[in-house]
């Protein structure tokens, strides 16, 4: 997802001239998002964030990912119609957004949220909120073929489920 979703990124490295950027891959066979154009995801990832599934009922739960563990908030998004999935690939582009758009992307009347990143998680508060729950990595050192890595660390679409269905 994040190759093809993230491709603007690419560009706006290159032109970027008022900081430092990184561009970082992945080894990892992921999947796909093709539910939405490409031009749609460059955009939104240019902007930070951008909602990368919608929901198809009432808003219930905001599930935000970002690189691989998009993957897993997508999967789970398919059986939840009240979820939304917001990849956010960038906070510092994100928080450089109007205010209208970050409540558009992340509407302060849905508190129920989650974050996903195989990362540390203390950064993820300020989005989901005091009644958010983060699944993340704040530990270092375990070395194993990727997937068991991930699973290990709660990184999938089973462990993000249970972790919603708890709130």
């Amino acid at each position: 997802t994040r190759l093809v979703s993230d491709w603007s990124s690419d560009v706006s490295s290159v032109t970027r001239k008022e900081g430092p950027t990184a561009l970082i891959l992945s080894r990892q066979n992921l999947d796909q998002n093709n539910a939405m154009p490409a031009m749609e995801r460059r955009e939104g990832t240019l902007k930070g964030a951008y909602i990368a599934k919608k929901e198809t009922e009432d808003l219930d739960v905001i599930i935000i990912a970002t690189g691989s563990e998009l993957q897993h908030a997508l999967k789970v998004a398919e059986s939840n119609a009240g979820a939304r999935v917001v990849s956010m690939p960038c906070m510092e582009a994100f928080e450089r957004q109007s205010d209208e758009y970050k409540s558009e992307i992340l509407p302060a009347s849905c508190t129920k949220r989650v974050a996903m990143e195989a990362g540390v998680s203390a950064m993820w508060y300020k989005y989901v909120g005091t009644e958010g729950k983060i699944v993340g990595v704040d530990k270092f050192g375990m070395s194993a073929p990727g997937d068991i890595v991930m699973k290990e660390y709660g990184m999938t679409p089973e462990n993000l489920a249970e972790v919603i269905a708890s709130m």
